[in-house]
């Protein structure tokens, strides 16, 4: 039946059946955590709220993605069944540290069991940097081991920006709106599907976490957006290169990395002014972005939303350019609105201490 419909009704129930069944599945686990006292104890350092939350939103946002995406895996391209295969392990992972508190270096071996078994079995693999520091195509080990290492950063970085209401999820409705209309423009509808079907589980997830929040994603919601929001990038970076299309591959990469730009910038930055102080780079403080923004004075609602405008830019940037100019010119280029960004955020930051 579904294979009938026009493709436009496809990608509308991919983000309104994924949306309704996260928003009745999130409604019920705040009922649930709330009875049993399922909370997440704010620790004043990058737990910042005032009341006991619980942190289980992304078991709803999984259970939104997972209930929409069978038909589409069916149709889509090769390997989506050994990606959900990653996905099913990161989401047990989630649910173990968001209920457990999971040691870091066994939580870290999961996320790159599951990246691995991604690249290696489904093949989303980086295959080339496209010339960018010199480098074309990758030998297959290297392409192997590099796309592991940033499918499971990429997981992290995604992770740290889960710091205030409504942030993660905002940015992750904006990533994957983002790829979906990249694949429509590409002819791959099925992953189009998709990309809408994790975007209408977030939406879900937002509607009870935007600020002021009753419930937070947690490590099951952040590992799950940002291992997909990655393995989508790869896939349409992969696409290109093999299909003929007007589009540059150079471009599609260039866009890609737009897309997952501002999370891995906003952790590089903070892992160099922890290094600079002579503490660990892992060691949870208050030097992302947002919470700068934070500090100065802003509110939860408007920091997430400048913040998701500045990933917008970002994307807007690399779209208009990156067919047109050198691919580390495009790169400078699109790194301008996080930079100007971060000197914005520590400058407030300064004067409120000071007032």
């Amino acid at each position: 039946m579904l294979s009938t419909l026009p493709d436009y009704i496809l990608y509308i129930l991919a983000v309104v059946v994924s949306a309704v069944v996260s928003l009745y599945a999130v409604k019920k686990i705040i009922f649930i955590a709330r009875k049993r006292k399922i909370y997440d104890i704010p620790d004043n350092i990058r737990k910042i709220h005032g009341e006991e939350i619980p942190s289980l939103g992304g078991i709803g946002v999984f259970i939104g993605y997972i209930a929409t995406i069978p038909y589409f895996i069916q149709h889509a391209g090769i390997g989506w069944e050994v990606i959900i295969t990653s996905t099913v392990i990161l989401f047990f992972t989630g649910i173990y540290d968001d209920l457990m508190n999971m040691r870091p270096s066994k939580k870290l071996l999961a996320q790159f069991i599951a990246s691995f078994i991604a690249v290696k079995f489904a093949d989303m693999r980086i295959i080339s940097l496209y010339g960018f520091m010199g480098v074309d195509i990758l030998p297959y080990w290297v392409s192997v081991g590099l796309t592991t290492f940033c499918c499971t950063f990429f997981i992290n970085v995604f992770n740290f920006i889960d710091g205030i209401d409504g942030l993660a999820g905002m940015l992750a409705i904006l990533y994957c709106g983002v790829l979906g209309l990249l694949f429509i423009q590409t002819g791959h509808s099925m992953e189009a599907c998709i990309s809408f079907s994790l975007l209408g589980a977030t939406i879900g997830l937002l509607y009870y976490n935007y600020s002021p929040a009753k419930i937070y994603m947690g490590d099951t919601g952040s590992m799950l957006s940002g291992f997909t929001i990655f393995i989508l990038s790869i896939f349409y970076v992969r696409f290109m290169c093999t299909t003929p299309t007007a589009i540059k591959a150079s471009s599609a990469f260039m866009l890609a990395l737009s897309i997952l730009f501002y999370p891995v910038f906003d952790a590089v930055r903070v892992f160099i002014l922890r290094a600079k102080n002579g503490i660990s780079p892992l060691k949870a403080d208050r030097r992302h972005l947002h919470y700068y923004l934070l500090d100065s004075g802003m509110s939860h609602a408007a920091t997430s939303w400048l913040i998701t405008v500045v990933n917008a830019l970002t994307i807007v940037l690399a779209a208009l350019l990156s067919q047109t100019m050198h691919f580390g010119i495009v790169l400078l280029i699109i790194s301008i609105p996080s930079i100007v960004l971060a000197v914005m955020a520590q400058q407030m930051q300064r004067k409120n201490k000071i007032r």
